[in-house]
């Protein structure tokens, strides 16, 4: 007689809270590089060529290079992200030591930050796309 052991699922860390940790590094690292104004320590964190999109999806899709990153992440960053208090991406990522993800804003392999979307590939996590602002 074969007895069946049949015991509930209950993972002692599961996948989510790895990626979310792994982010949170990767975050922490980011965030001391764009406070220090090191951008070309944020392009070695970024996935070459960096996608720069539009407010409307009509908009073209610009590839930046290691030349044409810095200029316009220099540029992203005194963009104005929130009209009414005047605060620009840069006053985002002052104030987020460590950002909240949900399903609102990350899914796996991906996570958007304001103005910013990460992706996770085989190198870890890297800045992939930028979201410019309407004068770009």
């Amino acid at each position: 007689m074969a007895v069946l052991l049949v015991l509930p699922a209950t993972p002692v860390l599961g996948q989510s809270v790895l990626r979310d940790e792994a982010f949170f590094a990767f975050w922490q690292a980011f965030r001391a590089a764009v406070l220090a104004g090191d951008l070309e320590a944020v392009a070695r964190m970024s996935r070459l060529p960096v996608e720069s999109r539009g407010e409307l999806d009509d908009e073209p899709v610009l590839r930046l290079t290691a030349t044409t990153f810095p200029p316009a992440f220099r540029r992203l960053l005194a963009t104005v992200d929130d009209p009414a208090s005047g605060r620009t991406v840069l006053d985002g990522i002052r104030d987020t030591p460590r950002p909240r993800l949900d399903g609102r804003n990350a899914s796996p392999g991906q996570v958007n930050l304001g103005s910013l979307q990460f992706g996770l590939g085989r190198n870890g996590w890297r800045l992939t796309t930028i979201y410019r602002g309407p004068a770009e």
